[in-house]
């Protein structure tokens, strides 16, 4: 059921643009793209996507895919994989669907999809980025998300480790004994509010740092500073993540689908 939101203008970021280079090769020898596997109704692609549209009303939707030679045939197999749903495919009607060839690296992929919903819906308010290899996203954990983002502005979903948690140094000696309860793992999506996240990503595209995902770019370029009321932006709300909601990596991944 699709939850009542206070904002009608949200954007949804699938990031789809890997190789899988983990995964492998099917039985014909044919390299396995993980986000188009066949899965439910649809594909792992398409169960992702239809979590969040299922849950609330997004104006626009961007899917991330490979930039090989050949950009119309990888688009096609992008939209094939992502209308293999019925109810997907129901509200492309209503739904912005945008298909756009990824970066060199998720940094770059997510900051051209960002840019392109500027440019098709620059009034958008909250955008959720999410891994298109992690299927298994529930309503419960969008929600959770969505509210706190609404709340602080950006929140993402962890989990407490486990495992003792250790630090080391290049030789693999321990240096130093973390505490587990101040650690978080986290997941996707991560929600941000639109206009900030785009000019910290646009201001990490000038620097030659690598970030690892986008709430490092949130904390070094938008928590950081203030905006241009000069208010100060909140830093990540973590939200209780879902152990269920893992990303495909490996071969042995595929046997929950």
């Amino acid at each position: 059921m699709t939850e009542t939101t206070k904002t009608n203008n949200l954007a949804l970021v699938l990031v789809a643009a890997g190789v899988s280079s983990r995964i492998g090769f099917d039985k014909t020898g044919t390299k396995i793209k993980k986000e188009y596997l066949p899965m439910k109704d649809g594909t792992v692609l398409s169960t992702a996507a239809k979590a969040f549209l299922s849950t609330l009303n997004f104006s626009t939707v961007v899917v991330t895919f490979p930039a090989n030679d050949d950009l119309a045939l990888e688009q096609k197999k992008a939209e094939d994989a992502l209308f293999a749903d019925s109810f997907v495919k129901t509200l492309s009607s209503k739904v912005d669907f945008i298909f756009i060839p990824g970066g060199t690296t998720r940094q770059e992929s997510v900051h051209d999809a960002l840019e392109a919903i500027s440019e098709k819906n620059p009034d958008c308010e909250l955008v959720f980025i999410h891994d298109g290899a992690r299927p298994f996203i529930k309503s419960e954990t969008i929600s959770l998300s969505y509210r706190a983002a609404l709340e602080f502005g950006a929140a993402v979903p962890g989990l407490q480790p486990t495992e003792t948690q250790k630090k080391i140094d290049e030789n693999g000696f321990i240096t130093k004994h973390l505490v587990r309860s101040s650690l978080t793992a986290v997941q996707t999506p991560q929600v941000f509010q639109f206009e900030p996240i785009l000019e910290a990503h646009r201001k990490a595209c000038e620097t030659s740092k690598v970030f690892t995902d986008d709430t490092e770019i949130w904390d070094e370029f938008a928590a950081k500073h203030k905006n241009e009321r000069g208010e100060s932006l909140s830093r990540v709300k973590v939200v209780m993540g879902d152990p269920e909601n893992k990303k495909i990596t490996y071969p042995e991944d595929i046997k929950s689908l």
